[in-house]
């Protein structure tokens, strides 16, 4: 069929989306991104330890908590190991999170460049190693750090989750790290 004035055309581009007006196409970077659902198989004690970590953090859900571990893991405050460590994956379970469409970029941007650069052998996917790696870090770097695509003052889940840090690790307004205005497609993070 042909594309009218108005519609619009969804694919994973970093930021932004295809709107046809007066049929030409015009490319539109989007302030807030949604949240698109994807599959996700992790071992069972990666699914509980994201619950307990959601439920830990008053984070909206475990999909929050996932999202929290890609953006750790994007930005460099994690790092995925080649090989992924042992993270239960004989038992494996499938349920659908909820991940902005810069992160789905990125994830699939991890699964292409572990196959050009590595002929990486682990059987881990790409979600299990990231995982994997905040597992072994120290909560506070996973959770306690806001990492936000504006700013904590133009944010009204950043300001929450200031409050919520502040609850959680005992610690003044001013002394809560953020990083703000991140973009995880531009930071080029591997299998390492």
């Amino acid at each position: 069929g042909r594309l009218a004035a108005g519609d619009v055309i969804h694919f994973t581009v970093c930021g932004s989306s295809v709107v046809v007006v007066n049929h030409y196409l015009v490319i539109n970077s989007m302030k807030k991104s949604s949240y698109v659902p994807k599959p996700m198989n992790l071992a069972s004690n990666q699914w509980r330890w994201l619950e307990d970590m959601a439920s830990k953090y008053k984070l909206s859900s475990t999909s929050k908590a996932m999202r929290c571990c890609i953006n750790c893991v994007a930005l460099g405050d994690a790092q995925m190991e080649s090989d992924g460590g042992c993270c239960g994956c004989n038992n494996t379970i499938t349920k659908e999170v909820e991940l902005s469409t810069e992160q789905l970029t990125w994830v699939e941007g991890q699964y292409n460049q572990c196959d050009d650069d590595n002929n990486d052998d682990s059987t881990l996917s790409i979600e299990q190693k990231v995982v994997s790696a905040c597992m072994k870090l120290d909560e506070y770097t996973v959770f306690g750090i806001i990492r936000c695509k504006s700013s904590v003052a133009k944010c009204e889940g950043a300001q929450e989750a200031v409050e919520n840090i502040q609850q959680q690790f005992s610690v003044e307004k001013d002394e809560v790290v953020t990083k703000e205005n991140i973009d995880i497609c531009a930071k080029n993070c591997g299998c390492e």
